[in-house]
């Protein structure tokens, strides 16, 4: 019997500390601006995001749900494209800097592949202090196109 109290207490405990934690999510707002090369087709462009991540600030390891909305622009071969992003990532460090693994499906049009594409972004971010973020991605905007963008982008997150 005295077991079974033990993991209730726990239990409860477990869920009240959840609940904390969740209580604490924030959804953060942000947009972003950066350089971009893809180096199979030897092109330079750049690279404008806006998004939110929703994620607790304050914990140590905060699981991460994010959308952002993409756009590329490569103006030597006049090829744009914009892309609804979903991604998961992982919020890990102290309350002034975290270091962010992320990846997410790629859903746009791109004049690179020629219609509607899906592709995907996987990347690593640094996020410093309330508000910079230094993001470094790779995207793919369709898996049957052959380049990979590569990105480093400067991150404000409001």
């Amino acid at each position: 019997m005295k077991r079974i109290i033990v993991i209730a207490v726990l239990a409860v405990m477990a869920l009240a500390t959840a609940n904390n934690a969740f209580a604490q999510r924030k959804t953060v707002p942000y947009a972003s601006l950066g350089p971009l090369a893809s180096f199979t087709e030897n092109d330079f462009g750049v690279g404008v995001a806006a998004g939110f991540r929703n994620y607790n600030r304050n914990a140590f390891v905060s699981f991460s749900p994010s959308l952002e909305l993409f756009a590329e622009a490569f103006p030597a071969d006049k090829r744009f494209g914009a892309f609804l992003v979903p991604e998961i990532g992982v919020a890990i460090g102290p309350k002034g800097f975290k270091f962010y693994p992320h990846t997410g499906l790629m859903l746009g049009y791109d004049t690179g592949t020629g219609s509607f594409a899906w592709g995907g972004k996987s990347g690593t971010a640094f996020d410093f202090g309330k508000h910079f973020t230094l993001d470094f991605c790779t995207y793919m905007p369709g898996y049957s196109f052959t380049a990979v963008i590569w990105a480093a982008n400067f991150v404000w997150r409001f």
